[in-house]
């Protein structure tokens, strides 16, 4: 028997549920720390406009004539996928974000992974220091698109996110 060494490691290190399908909770990569559209690279495998999307304690901006403008989203707020999209499709500069997707009312707050998977919200997405993203993703197939999605942008570090070595203890930016 042959083994190879990515095979042996995904085999082994990353959980399984009783069908063997593979667990994941989300992905992890690095952008670049500089002005462009990242949310909107980010996303691009979401159908915005089939979610709620609330943004929370986020600061990053707008820029306009290559500097700092006004914050990208200047409160906390829900939007909807039309409006999200019309922000991020702005050049921006991403310092902390926290913006989660559900179908419908956000009826609690999502502090833990645990509150997450009991949660109507189906997707997080957590940017810390302008270049260190994280996402949360109860679609399987959504989040090997956004994995497939992130190695196509180029992004760094990218590596799924299991219970093995998820070493967030809250799903905040702060």
């Amino acid at each position: 028997m042959i083994f190879c060494a990515e095979t042996f490691y995904e085999i082994v290190m990353i959980p399984r549920n009783e069908g063997g399908v593979l667990l994941r909770r989300g992905l992890s990569f690095t952008i670049p720390n500089q002005y462009g559209h990242f949310l909107q690279d980010i996303l691009t495998p979401i159908p915005l406009d089939q979610y709620q999307w609330k943004v929370i304690d986020e600061e990053s901006y707008i820029v306009k004539d290559g500097q700092l403008d006004c914050l990208l989203f200047p409160e906390s707020t829900v939007i909807n996928g039309r409006q999200l999209n019309e922000r991020i499709t702005q050049q921006h500069y991403l310092i902390f974000v926290d913006i989660k997707a559900f179908h419908s009312n956000m009826s609690s707050e999502i502090i833990t992974y645990e509150d997450f998977l009991h949660s109507k919200c189906e997707f997080v997405l957590l940017v810390i220091d302008s270049q260190y993203v994280t996402i949360y993703c109860k679609d399987q197939e959504m989040l090997n698109s956004l994995y497939e999605n992130a190695s196509l942008h180029g992004f760094g570090d990218i590596a799924y996110i299991t219970s093995h070595n998820d070493s967030m203890t809250r799903l905040s930016c702060w």
